[in-house]
């Protein structure tokens, strides 16, 4: 059997490493070395350890060996057989240095340091949860297999379990290793062991949390609603990942505006550290530093409350997930739904040579294609929250003393990128159309004689960009209006189709020559290189939209959209008459 692992010539030739084999991974492994130390402890837990040695070294064998495995960490010349994930946290590591070098600067006020050491932690947890660790938390594929190999439930939850703590505890290590050494220059011995058992706590606090939200939402929900909302907490994990750290530069801009001794004194205690719940965390050293129980124990209360709750918490959220993973296999039995926003657009479609059938197939793929979802939506909301940051230069800019927050913001020149923004990671949009739960059912039209592949992929374009580009313009003019006049606002919204629309067409040219709906999923797979190129290019584009929105006359803007638009949409319905993509099947009838 192991013969199938031998070591294969590498094909680009030259002295690249060759893949590792399992059998090196499980003699070699520090990982498999450290979780042997707790052998005894998970034979008397219940666990067959063997049996969970072997899935869990065939996780991490198959996270190397997967080229699509975490590769927004690599630089696309990641070494076979080693894991992307693993050899690419030294970056996160570069960024603690930063970390370490404020909380040595400033000993003084460690509430607010260290807090925000955490929060930056949390927020880098988040993230990447979004990006991969959901994958590996919701793969389903191996259940029905180790059911049939008499594994019991308590192992392989306790496989799955370390598999995700491998992950976890590196991001941890890679994030907080620096900084916590250098808590202990700048705060003592006392207070550096303070910030490492709350560091700890927050591990587990965050662990927690992240299994708590996935168990209670498949706990209520099933079929396609169920991954319909895994999406929507999926996006909602990364806004509020990137919302949070910008609730303490806000604060924080208007304490110094106060008063900067209210920022700089001891204790460092906010309201918002109630609320940004990383900020418990840093009450212990707060507590210390003061010699007060308030407000350092108030945040040290709220910590050990969370800590404890997670304590009792862990094992039935556990349990019900995994008891649960299985509905991510049920096909949903409710009918799809035709809204009035799909008939009023499917109207916008030539009826010619069978275009708006196309639509409507590329529309129910998309709409019925739950998997595409929770890659797709949660990475066009990177775009929004780009737009968190960006909103703020007009309120670090203005005079505290004449203007608030609200009256800076009215009428900010910054409003004029948030549609052309939000739309910048199309291109991810595109990428994952050539993915579908069923692509074998593409089958059919490799069998229809002179079947126009130019339509297929043209709709399926075309579906991104009223599907997903159009929306969300559209909803954000309306958000907008709060802050620009009115007819800035319809300038703004008709340059953003425009420029949406040109956006869409150079993805979809970059990426014409797969076939839509023609590969299967891989879990942990996400954004990967081939995208790269096509969302610097649409940053720029947006930047240059952003511009001409905000410093040019709203009429020049509104003449230069609607040309864009216009012409745009005459391309589009020429366009692809060139896709030579192969289809499903299309060689075995060739």
């Amino acid at each position: 059997m192991m013969n199938l692992f031998k070591r294969k010539p590498d094909p680009a030739g030259g002295n690249a490493p060759l893949p590792d084999t399992p059998a090196d991974l499980f003699i070699h492994s520090r990982w498999l070395q450290v979780f042997d130390r707790f052998r005894g402890l998970l034979i008397r837990l219940g666990v067959n350890y063997p049996q969970f040695r072997l899935i869990l070294g065939y996780k991490l064998y198959m996270d190397a060996v997967d080229p699509n495995f975490m590769t927004t960490l690599t630089n696309g010349r990641r070494r076979a057989g080693k894991n992307a994930f693993l050899r690419g946290l030294w970056i996160y590591a570069l960024v603690s240095l930063l970390l370490t070098a404020v909380i040595v600067a400033m000993p003084g006020n460690p509430v607010l340091i260290l807090g925000s050491a955490l929060l930056y932690y949390s927020t880098m947890y988040m993230t990447v949860l979004v990006q991969a660790f959901s994958g590996s938390l919701l793969d389903v594929r191996d259940v029905a297999i180790l059911d049939t190999r008499g594994v019991s439930e308590r192992t392989r939850s306790a496989a799955q379990t370390a598999h995700i703590l491998v992950y976890v505890l590196s991001l941890f290590a890679a994030l907080m290793a620096i900084p916590i050494i250098g808590s202990f220059y700048s705060l003592g011995v006392l207070g550096g062991l303070l910030f490492l058992v709350s560091a700890l706590v927050l591990l587990v606090v965050n662990y927690v949390l992240s299994i708590g939200i996935y168990a209670v939402i498949l706990r209520f929900f099933h079929g396609e609603r169920l991954k319909n909302i895994l999406s929507m907490i999926q996006i909602a994990i990364l806004i509020i990942s990137v919302a949070l750290p910008q609730v303490v530069n806000i604060i924080t801009q208007l304490s110094s505006r106060g008063a900067v001794a209210a920022v700089v004194k001891a204790s460092g205690f906010h309201w918002y550290m109630v609320i940004v719940y990383p900020f418990w965390f840093a009450g212990p050293n707060g507590w210390l530093a003061s010699g007060q129980v308030n407000p350092g124990g108030i945040l040290t209360g709220l910590m050990l409350a969370a800590f404890i709750l997670s304590l009792f918490t862990y094992g039935p959220a556990m349990r019900r997930l995994t008891t649960n993973l299985s509905k991510l296999n049920e096909e949903s039995i409710e009918p799809a739904h035709t809204g009035w926003f799909f008939r009023l657009v499917r109207r916008l479609v030539p009826r010619s040579r069978d275009q708006r059938t196309f639509f409507t197939l590329s529309w129910r793929m998309m709409q019925a294609n739950a998997d595409y979802k929770m890659r797709v939506y949660p990475q066009l909301a990177s775009g929004l929250v780009i737009m968190i940051p960006l909103a703020l230069i007009p309120f670090g800019l203005a005079d505290g003393t004449h203007r608030n927050f609200w009256t800076a913001l009215q009428g900010s020149w910054t409003w004029s990128f948030l549609q052309v923004y939000a739309i910048a990671e199309l291109p991810v949009a595109v990428y994952f159309l050539r993915f579908s739960q069923h692509p074998e059912a593409m089958k059919i039209f490799a069998t229809l004689p002179r079947f126009d592949k130019s339509v297929l992929y043209r709709e399926a374009i075309r579906t991104v960009y009223l599907r997903l580009a159009v929306p969300l313009i559209l909803v954000l003019g309306l958000i907008t209006l709060i802050f620009l006049p009115p007819l800035h606002v319809l300038s703004n919204t008709i340059l953003a189709l425009g420029v949406g629309l040109l956006m869409t067409l150079l993805n979809g040219t970059f990426m014409s020559g797969t076939a839509p709906y023609s590969q299967v999923f891989q879990t942990g797979q996400v954004n990967t290189g081939a995208t790269w190129a096509a969302s610097l290019l649409d940053f720029i584009i947006a930047l240059a939209a952003g511009l001409l929105g905000a410093f040019v006359p709203w009429w020049a803007v509104l003449i230069v959209g609607a040309v864009i638009l216009a012409g745009g949409w005459v391309v589009l319905g020429r366009s692809f008459k060139d896709a030579n993509f192969i289809l499903p099947g299309e060689a075995d009838f060739n």
